[in-house]
């Protein structure tokens, strides 16, 4: 069977995954094996590197707590006698050597006992009232010691007094005593720097070169590295690099060393592992990819070309199209063929479709002007019998008549006009009609002031014509009763046509002198209207308002419902 060899493709590909999973699974189980023991003696040797840098400071500061600890009660029985207790915590920091002040601040915020110095209130320092509310061990850096000016770290303790807070004991180290602990960089190790900070997130260490703390993570994403220690992790620096952090708690909840690592620093984590790890996934990509520029060359092309002209025919394009080639798989010339003869049936149909519409439009076009120059002709006719009658009121009404005769004449006209009938934009249709009803009415009202609230509104094309018959008999009334609202002033015409809420709002509205100088209803064209509205199932409204001026006015209109519009209580609450 010809082709058959075409639809192997994707069968070859399955079979080629199928063949080489085992063995792909066998490597990867065993390379993830050894590269997880790997990363496992990694982390625990980056680890070791980090706690080894802070030995020495780790110690003076477990130091520093312990002796907070320690002084605790016995500064409290002193508590009473600020100089003894003064004198005390000085001879203490003497003996130790390594301590630079020592205060106990007490629940009042007051440090009257302290090493050095004068007593001091620290009611307004945030970090000791914060201790204060929450009573924990706690470590922290003071960039200017109360006595000592310079900086220095703080070991905090709360101390008791049967079971009630009686203040902090505090013991400060110098910075520069703090730093000398400090094991010396390793020179083969420059992209490394360790950092001791507090539960909290503040750095007790390095702090004081910025171009090293933005090698840190941001603050946020600090604390929650502190909730997860041990920890190694990569994340992103202030400075904005990529770096590996490791985090190792070393008292708990109150210190803990986090180490960051350059990436040209960090020891390897096992190229050579990785490289076996992705070869099963290789070989299988390679194999893959062999298969599917087969495919490529042997189908997608040709489906391509196919799609292109297809694509190209919805597009409108009728040319002829370039066949696919003898070396092109049956199954596609076969599909090509077939979307040639439907698409030589479609233009035939097409060609055929084209020629009865215009045809139509035609037809259609010579109707409403053979029926505009109709009406012309009865309006001229009934023009030569209006100047033969004498009696007024026989004047009037063929007058009337005259004018509904040339409204109808108008529209006629206008759709004549239109390129397309299919076409519902009424505001354009219905400006139309006005132009030239104001073009014949100039002579009989003069001084008209015309407003025009025209919003592009669709109104279906079989509705169109009586909604035109309605909104011109509805602008002859309103010339014919315009009247000024003021002495003066001249007459006010506002049309309205607009869409609101998916209803068609079409509106015609005049001045009066008076409130009561509107119609009177019953006369021939509320009659008209009426029936105008009934044929497209509107709802007529016409009666006395009062205009955005305050003058009294009357407004004749129609609300007609647009296609696609909600029906039913929904649509009545909506118009509501």
């Amino acid at each position: 069977m010809p082709g058959i060899g075409n639809r192997l493709a994707v069968r070859l590909a399955v079979l080629l995954t199928l063949a080489l999973a085992p063995l792909g699974m066998i490597t990867l189980y065993s390379e993830h094996e050894s590269w997880t023991a790997e990363q496992q003696a990694f982390e625990a040797d980056l680890m070791a590197r980090t706690v080894e840098r802070v030995t020495g400071p780790v110690a003076l500061l477990r130091s520093a707590m312990t002796s907070a600890h320690s002084l605790g009660p016995e500064i409290l029985a002193l508590q009473d006698d600020p100089d003894a207790c003064s004198e005390r915590l000085q001879g203490y920091v003497a003996e130790a050597g390594f301590f630079a002040f020592a205060g106990f601040v007490g629940a009042d915020g007051r440090m009257a006992c302290r090493s050095a110095g004068a007593a001091v209130d620290f009611n307004d320092d945030t970090g000791i009232a914060a201790l204060l509310d929450d009573p924990r061990p706690a470590f922290g850096l003071r960039h200017m010691g109360v006595a000592t000016t310079e900086p220095v770290l703080l070991a905090k303790a709360p101390v008791y007094r049967d079971g009630a807070l009686a203040g902090v004991m505090t013991i400060a180290i110098a910075r520069h005593q703090f730093d000398l602990l400090a094991a010396p960089a390793d020179p083969e190790e420059r992209g490394k720097h360790v950092f001791l900070v507090n539960a909290a997130g503040a750095v007790l260490s390095n702090a004081q070169a910025a171009e090293e703390a933005a090698l840190l993570p941001a603050p946020e994403a600090l604390r929650a590295m502190l909730a997860q220690a041990p920890l190694r992790h990569g994340a992103t620096a202030r400075d904005g690099s990529e770096r590996l952090f490791t985090l190792a708690e070393l008292i708990p909840r109150q210190l803990y060393v986090i180490g960051s690592w350059g990436p040209e620093t960090a020891p390897a984590s096992g190229g050579i592992t990785l490289w076996r790890l992705g070869f099963p996934v290789l070989m299988w990509l390679a194999s893959v990819a062999v298969v599917m520029l087969a495919i490529h060359q042997l189908v997608v092309r040709h489906l391509r070309q196919i799609n292109r002209k297809m694509r190209r025919f919805a597009l409108g394009s009728r040319e002829d199209f370039a066949r696919l080639p003898d070396s092109a798989p049956h199954e596609l010339r076969e599909i090509d063929t077939t979307f040639a003869k439907m698409a030589l049936l479609i233009g035939r149909d097409e060609a055929e479709l084209e020629e009865a519409l215009r045809e139509k439009t035609m037809l259609v076009r010579e109707v409403h002007h053979r029926v505009k120059n109709n009406l012309q002709l009865i309006a001229s006719i009934l023009s030569l019998q209006i100047r033969r009658l004498k009696d007024p009121e026989a004047r009037a009404i063929l007058n009337g008549v005259q004018a509904r005769v040339r409204s109808l004449a108008t529209i006629h006209r206008t759709l004549y006009d239109r390129k397309r009938f299919s076409e519902s934009d009424a505001a354009a249709f219905f400006e139309t009609i006005l132009d030239e009803t104001l073009a014949l009415a100039r002579s009989e009202v003069t001084k008209l002031h015309v407003e025009r609230e025209l919003e592009p509104l669709a109104v279906p094309p079989e509705r169109i014509i009586p909604a035109a018959l309605f909104f011109a008999e509805a602008l002859t009334n309103a010339l014919k009763y315009a009247a000024p609202p003021a002495p003066g002033a001249p007459p006010h015409l506002c049309v309205i046509c607009r869409s609101r809420e998916g209803l068609a709002e079409i509106a015609v509205q005049n001045s009066l002198a008076e409130p009561s100088a509107g119609p009177r209803p019953g006369g021939l064209g509320q009659e008209l209207m009426a029936s105008f509205a009934a044929q497209i199932g509107a709802e007529i409204e016409s009666g006395p308002v009062t205009d955005s001026r305050g003058a009294p006015a009357w407004r004749t209109g129609l609300r007609l419902k647009l296609a696609g519009a909600p029906s039913g209580p929904e649509a009545e609450a909506e118009a509501q």
